[in-house]
């Protein structure tokens, strides 16, 4: 197989596996978003529990407040009783808030966790992009410099002083557009291996 085609078979696989990465991110994305929309819910359903087991602990508590100053002493014990329960669901109420509390600040983490995935893959493909215009570039500019060469020796042999000249300043040019983008190949595959750092320790994260 031409090293081209290697090349092309490669990223192709890479899109794929990006590709399905994404979907399978947008998958857990979707999940999470309901998850945390179902933990809101039940939420509002536990402070709205507490709030009516509060509202039957007073009354209770009026209740019994009445039956001892009237001195009806069986519905005291009754109205005492009932307290109890009150209290008891009250505090089941609250406890199952508190888990629910939970669950949502987790899921939330969750979400965050599945953006901040995607992010860094979309930032490792932009990298992965950026390298591959970068070694377009150096290509090309060896290119150039080859030719330039090539025109210079041309010169240098048919006595063309002034073209001479103007070819080793071309050459120069062309060495420096070469540093440059060398430079510029050597930030870009920095970036990718942070990126790449950085998406991995999001995904262990998860």
């Amino acid at each position: 197989m031409k090293p081209l085609t290697t090349m092309a078979a490669g990223a192709v696989a890479l899109a794929l596996g990006y590709g399905a990465a994404d979907a399978q991110n947008g998958r857990a994305t979707r999940q999470d978003r309901q998850d945390v929309r179902q933990d809101r819910r039940e939420l509002s359903r536990d402070n709205r529990d507490i709030r009516q087991d509060r509202r039957e602990l007073a009354g209770d508590r009026r209740e019994l407040n009445q039956d001892v100053k009237a001195g009806r002493t069986a519905e005291v014990r009754q109205d005492r009783a009932e307290i109890r329960g009150d209290k008891r669901e009250l505090r089941e109420d609250v406890r199952d808030k508190r888990d629910d509390r939970r669950d949502l600040n987790r899921d939330r983490r969750d979400l965050r966790n599945d953006q901040t995935v995607k992010r860094d893959r979309q930032d490792v493909r932009q990298d992965r992009r950026e390298l591959v215009r970068d070694n377009r570039d150096i290509r090309q500019d060896r290119r150039e410099l080859a030719g330039d060469r090539r025109e210079l020796n041309q010169d240098i042999r048919a006595g063309r002083t002034d073209e001479v000249r103007q070819d080793r300043r071309e050459l120069a040019g062309d060495r420096r557009e070469l540093r440059e983008d060398v430079r510029d190949r050597r930030d870009d595959r920095r970036d990718l291996r942070q990126d790449q750092r950085e998406l991995a320790g999001d995904e262990r994260s998860r």
